[in-house]
């Protein structure tokens, strides 16, 4: 969490095409880094993915609420993991 948020502050717009986070991480957990990504740095563009271990519906609805933009249980199949990268960078890719 505390990691995605530096180096999202610290890079021009445009460095990266999503940002997969897990929610539950030591330091800052995903919840914690994604306000701080969608409110203070105020990147509302780029995608991010929640990745957890709990399909809790209550947990999905915060993760919206927050800003993710879509939510994903672990583990990730590698072939659905290559589809949302394909997915988000043919998105960003467009925006150029």
């Amino acid at each position: 969490g505390q990691v995605a948020v530096n180096l999202l502050k610290d890079s021009l717009p445009g460095t990266f095409d999503m940002v997969l986070m897990d929610l539950r991480m030591p330091v800052m957990d995903g919840l914690e880094a994604t306000k701080l990504i969608r409110n203070e740095l105020k990147i509302n563009d780029l995608p991010i993915l929640a990745l957890t271990g709990e399909m809790r519906e209550d947990i999905r609805s915060e993760c919206e609420g927050i800003g993710f933009t879509e939510f994903f249980q672990k583990p990730l199949p590698k072939k659905k993991l290559q589809e949302l990268v394909a997915k988000y960078k043919a998105v960003r890719d467009g925006w150029e």
